[in-house]
């Protein structure tokens, strides 16, 4: 074989090889239907159709750092007269009876150096979708967001919040 060809083949095959794994990266992170929960939870229907505020079952969240995901008593609230017979509903029943917290698969991030406060956000009138995306129409909830620097740094400037390192980084 020429060199010449040898070498458009080499260059090729990388190309292609390149090519083929940037889609399947693509895919992974735009793609995705986030990690599967131990209760499948539609935000769909709940934040969606049932239009409930995200402060309803992520209470806390204007007044401290994090998020948190409701206990089932909040569940059990609705649910011990609601949709009983569905399977999921059992299934939060259960962690209910036997005072079993549900142990949700966390989705969103941030690196251990970042000090990042939910409570700042709100306050400032960030509505949730800004870093979540529209979870109002997700049957599963994924990261929508990369949640990198980049991306905190210009939402801050697009905002005019501070941009010093000290605001995030403690």
């Amino acid at each position: 074989m020429k060199p010449r060809l040898l070498i458009g083949a080499v260059a090729a095959y990388f190309t292609l090889f390149g090519g083929v794994v940037a889609a399947i990266g693509l895919i992974r992170h735009h793609g995705s239907r986030g990690p599967a929960q131990p209760i499948a939870f539609s935000h769909a229907l709940h934040a969606g159709r049932l239009e409930l505020e995200c402060l309803f079952c992520h209470a806390g969240t204007d007044q401290g750092p994090s998020a948190g995901v409701p206990p089932v008593q909040l569940c059990m609230q609705c649910h011990e007269n609601v949709a009983i017979d569905r399977p999921e509903v059992q299934k939060v029943r259960a962690h209910w009876e036997r005072k079993d917290p549900i142990e949700w698969v966390r989705i969103h991030r941030v690196p251990d150096h970042v000090y990042f406060t939910h409570k700042r956000h709100v306050k400032a009138g960030l509505a949730c979708t800004e870093c979540h995306g529209e979870v109002t129409a997700a049957e599963r909830v994924r990261q929508v967001r990369s949640l990198k620097m980049g991306w905190c740094v210009h939402c801050h400037r697009a905002h005019g919040a501070p941009t010093d390192c000290w605001t995030c980084h403690k």
